[in-house]
Order: structure tokens, then C-alpha cells, then sequence
């Protein structure tokens, strides 16, 4: 049948949007919800202002007092040594730990957490080269061990830094 019979009419077996009843809107209603839940889950999930607060401005180093500091520290380690209250042993693991705290305190790079090759990698060539020698000594018992220059190697690196 064409629609010209029909007198201008659709046929009778279509049907317009209100004819399915209540369920288009509960449809529309689901795809609300959906999109009001993908845009509440954005909102309330998103970061908010500063994530972290900027670093502290540098505060100046007075190296001149960090050096007596230290010296004075290697000062107090071989008089221990001398006293016979440390071996050559804790002697090497004390200025190897005196020498990266002063790199640390001078620096700011967390040395005394550091093996050899970071402490390379992080260029502190004067603290690395000092360690270095500490190394025999402090990871072996029956090392050869100068007690005299390993003291005049940390004196060194504290006396000529920056």
C-alpha cells in the first residue's frame, strides 16, 4: 500500500517514539546515570592544586666551617686509632664514613649510602679516590694497611675541597 491510498497517512505498521510507553525513558535515564558516573568519578579522583611542595631553597654552605668540622672528626679518629682503641679495620670504615658525610654535608648527595661506582658516577672523584684505598682494609682482615697515609688521604680530600 502507498501512502497515497492511504490518504496522506504512514502506514499503520510503523510506530512513532511514544508508542514503546515508559521504557525510552528509562533508557535515557540509564545513559544519564552512566555519564553522570564517568563525570563524578573524574571530579572526584583528578589532582588538586600542588602534588608536591617545591624544594627548600638552598641555604649557603660556609665550607670553611664544614672543613675544621671534618678535620677535626679525622683528628678524633686517629687519635682513637692511636690509643689503640680501633684497628686498622675500623680505622679504614671510620674515615671512609667521616669522608662521605663530608661530601654529603658539602655536597648535598647522599654519600654515605653509596658504593664505589656511585660515588664515581655521582663526581666526587676525590672522595671515590680516598674510599677506595679504604676498601682492602675495611672488606678484608689480612689487607695491607698504612694507617699514616690512610688518615693523610682523608686530611687530603677535606683540606683541598673546593
Amino acid at each position: 500500500m502507498r501512502v497515497a491510498e492511504l490518504g496522506g497517512l504512514p502506514a499503520p505498521d510503523t510506530y512513532g517514539p511514544f508508542g514503546y510507553g515508559p521504557w525510552w525513558l528509562l533508557g535515557a535515564l540509564a545513559l544519564a546515570a552512566v555519564v553522570a558516573a564517568y563525570a563524578f568519578a573524574w571530579l572526584w579522583t583528578r589532582p588538586r592544586g600542588i602534588l608536591e611542595p617545591p624544594p627548600p631553597p638552598a641555604v649557603p654552605i660556609d665550607v670553611r666551617s664544614v672543613k675544621e668540622k671534618y678535620l677535626r672528626m679525622i683528628d678524633e679518629v686517629a687519635a682513637e686509632h692511636e690509643a689503640g682503641e680501633i684497628g686498622p679495620r675500623e680505622l679504614a670504615q671510620r674515615l671512609s664514613l667521616v669522608l662521605r658525610f663530608f661530601a654529603h654535608e658539602s655536597t648535598g648527595v647522599v654519600a654515605e649510602v653509596m658504593t664505589l661506582r656511585d660515588l664515581r658516577d655521582a663526581d666526587l672523584p676525590a672522595v671515590e679516590g680516598a674510599v677506595a684505598q679504604y676498601y682492602p682494609s675495611s672488606f678484608r682482615r689480612a689487607a695491607k694497611h698504612d694507617p699514616d697515609a690512610a688518615i693523610g688521604a682523608a686530611r687530603q680530600v677535606v683540606a683541598t675541597w673546593m
